[in-house]
């Protein structure tokens, strides 16, 4: 099916224990208490305790956390597109 409108990207934090991406997005690491995701020209990183993926399809993720410790978003610089953290 073809798209009718290109879609940006957002990200909101839901009560403190769940982050939704909305809009393209690339998967780079998820582990048993983190994830991170590339959009656009930015990475961002959700690090928290017992983390379930509640959605993860192709323009939209949704994680749960028992509690979100630390979220950080960075910007992709000139010559910086590998994820080396």
């Amino acid at each position: 099916m073809k798209k009718l409108f290109k879609m940006n990207s957002s990200i909101s934090i839901e009560d403190f224990n769940s982050v939704r991406i909305t809009g393209p997005y690339s998967l780079l690491k998820l582990g048993p208490d983190y994830a991170a995701f590339k959009s656009g020209n930015h990475i961002i990183e959700a690090v928290g305790e017992e983390l379930i993926v509640e959605t993860l399809s192709e323009e939209m993720a949704v994680l749960s956390f028992e509690s979100i410790t630390c979220v950080s978003v960075k910007e992709i610089r000139d010559g910086q597109e590998s994820y080396d953290s």
